[in-house]
């Protein structure tokens, strides 16, 4: 009994010895961990305020930052500008543009009306001319021209060409100033270049027969002068379309003549080309 009481008594020892040591290594590890702790914490060198240059620095690029967006913000708001300007622009544009396509519909409409209308106007135009043409050449018929006429300065026209006519014709002397109507020189007066006289009759009488009296006038021949048709200007282009041929023909001996404005060879009228 008294060697179990003694070994029972000796394991409780050997317990609290072998505890003690585990707990004086926590302890050590303990300790070793929180000086580790406080030498991580512990800065090795002093920081240093930062230099005077490294200041005016980042000053200097403050300032070119704040710079360069005040200078965003001025272009910011000058295109706002410009876009709301644009924004009237485009408004006043719109107007206008419904306008204009207004007033289009309406020409449209218009020219409808005038295409209906136009196959009448061309027609209505093309009787006007030849009624014109008509009336030129009627009027023209009552015309003579007379041509190699040398002018004097502040002559009476009209006496001196009554005059002529009546050497002409002194059977029709006493009549004549009521036969002749009006006489006129045709474009301005140019030195050496004398100009075609306009014989207007009252009569178309008058003007037939002194238009074969002068042909082969002795008065005519001796001042240098003689009488021609007088045309409307479509007559004068027609008669000098077909001149070249009749002058040919002429030539070879054919019979060849005018009568008005459309000329003939053998009695068979002649056209250009």
């Amino acid at each position: 009994m008294t060697r179990e009481k003694a070994e029972a008594s000796a394991k409780p020892a050997v317990a609290s010895k072998s505890t003690a040591a585990t707990d004086h290594e926590y302890a050590m590890e303990t300790s070793t961990l929180s000086a580790k702790r406080k030498t991580s914490l512990t800065p090795t060198k002093a920081l240093t305020p930062p230099s005077k240059g490294t200041v005016s620095q980042s000053v200097e690029t403050n300032n070119s930052i704040i710079e360069v967006i005040n200078k965003l913000t001025n272009k910011i708001d000058d295109f706002g500008v410009q876009l709301s300007n644009n924004m009237i622009m485009v408004a006043n544009i719109a107007k206008l543009a419904e306008m204009n396509a207004a007033d289009i519909k309406d020409c449209k409409a218009k020219l409808s009306g005038l295409e209906k209308d136009m196959p009448a106007l061309n027609k209505e135009n093309v009787e006007l001319k030849e009624r014109m043409l008509e009336l030129e050449r009627y009027m023209s018929r009552w015309n003579l021209k007379i041509q190699g006429w040398t002018e004097k300065s502040d002559e009476d026209t009209r006496k001196e060409v009554i005059d002529i006519l009546a050497k002409i014709t002194p059977h029709w002397a006493s009549s004549l100033g009521n036969a002749v109507d009006t006489v006129h020189c045709l474009g301005k007066k140019e030195v050496g270049r004398p100009r075609q006289i306009i014989v207007q009759f009252t009569m178309r009488h008058y003007q037939s027969a002194f238009w074969k009296l002068t042909k082969d006038s002795r008065v005519c021949k001796e001042l240098g002068i003689y009488f021609k048709q007088d045309f409307c200007k479509l007559d004068r282009e027609a008669r000098a379309a077909v001149w070249p041929k009749m002058e040919q023909a002429r030539a070879e001996g054919k019979n060849v003549y005018y009568r008005g404005h459309a000329g003939y060879i053998n009695g068979v009228r002649v056209f250009p080309g």
